[in-house]
């Protein structure tokens, strides 16, 4: 091959490499375009997925007195809900997540009491919120919060977080930027002259606080609303001309505040006899023992479930029940909890109370003596 025959064939193979290399940088381009966009779209379907569920369970499940909405402002939006339970058969709550702590399945304790997370004055509870003597109410309290996020150089990124009772903060949505509107509005039941309306709440009405004592007027507002509008601005967190962004706007209404929970039932179960418990050596287990409440053989007939609690017996407090289930096998009922923990050689304490469809609980009732369980072999 003559010398310029080499030259002419590296041009021609310059040229080759050349457009190759164009066009793998253009569909890289477009893959990390693709990518980034779909990212967007992911982030933006599972903030109003997640909202849109949590916000439509406000005041689930709330005992009387327990508000279902404890704090509404522009950025921040506290409610009490019945929404996660760990108790395996539990009819009640709306979603069974079995590894959920025992502090974020029922109502915060005055004992921990808290400021209404991003706000800095609001205090919640303002005491305890029982279901029957000495058992919490199973609605834990739920916030939403807007804040600046720490974690990116741009300082109009936001991140959407969220924490149960007093857990920690997690957060849900990043690469939020504020729309033109604030990010959480209000809807009421507007009762004027008679005539049933929807109105925006007003923004210097906010925010609204929980208050038993005070602010009246406030109060029956809070005590109206009947949804929440949120919006805010997604990216895919690049600046510049690599910067995508979409709109969210949700409407989640409240269908809970509009039906309030109404003592159909009568009134709450009978006391029920202490339950026994002994250890069964053939089924590794502790064989829980208790007659049916007076009010599912007879009375009021209204009873639903059995709600059954256990603890070490050096323990003080019963925390949520480990088992719930359903009424309809009278006189006398069984329950062989093969889960009870054994470590070590200890001695377990249970006890007992009966639901019924208000729902009410009984008074719980222990047994008269804790229960030697010896360590697994």
């Amino acid at each position: 091959m003559s010398l310029l025959e080499l030259l002419i064939a590296l041009v021609i193979m310059g040229i080759v490499m050349a457009a190759a290399m164009s066009f793998f940088i253009g569909q890289s381009k477009s893959f990390r375009r693709g990518a980034s966009d779909a990212t967007l779209l992911q982030n933006l379907r599972y903030g109003a997925d997640l909202l849109n569920q949590h916000f439509r369970s406000v005041g689930a499940n709330v005992i009387t007195g327990q508000p279902p909405i404890i704090y509404a402002d522009q950025n921040v939006f506290s409610f009490n809900a019945d929404y996660a339970t760990n108790t395996p058969g539990d009819l009640n709550a709306i979603y069974f997540t079995p590894k959920a702590p025992n502090s974020e399945v029922s109502a915060i304790t005055y004992a921990d009491q808290i400021t209404v997370p991003g706000q800095a004055s609001a205090k919640y509870p303002p005491g305890d919120f029982l279901a029957a003597p000495g058992m919490m109410s199973p609605a834990e309290m739920i916030t939403f919060w807007f804040a600046p996020d720490t974690e990116t150089t741009r300082p109009d990124d936001y991140v959407l977080l969220r924490q149960v009772n007093n857990s920690t903060p997690e957060a849900v949505v990043h690469n939020i930027l504020k729309d033109s509107v604030p990010f959480f509005r209000y809807l009421y039941l507007r009762d004027s002259s008679s005539n049933l309306s929807i109105d925006t709440v007003d923004g210097s009405m906010l925010p609204l606080e929980y208050d038993v004592v005070t602010d009246t007027v406030k109060n029956r507002m809070l005590k109206s609303l009947r949804a929440v509008i949120v919006s805010y601005i997604v990216t895919n967190g690049l600046t510049g001309p690599a910067e995508r962004t979409r709109p969210m706007t949700l409407v989640a209404p409240f269908p809970n505040m509009d039906d309030p929970q109404l003592k159909t039932c009568g009134n709450p179960p009978v006391s029920m006899s202490a339950p026994t418990i002994t250890w069964n050596p053939a089924l590794q287990s502790v064989d829980i023992t208790f007659a049916a409440d007076g009010d599912e053989t007879g009375g009021e007939r209204d009873i639903m479930n059995y709600a059954i609690w256990r603890r070490n017996a050096a323990d003080t407090t019963w925390g949520s029940p480990f088992l719930s289930i359903p009424a309809g096998s009278p006189p006398t009922y069984v329950v062989h909890d093969t889960n009870v923990p054994r470590t070590s050689d200890a001695f377990w304490s249970y006890a007992v109370a009966a639901q019924d469809c208000t729902p009410s609980y009984s008074p719980p009732v222990e047994a008269g003596a804790p229960v030697f369980v010896p360590a697994a072999p």
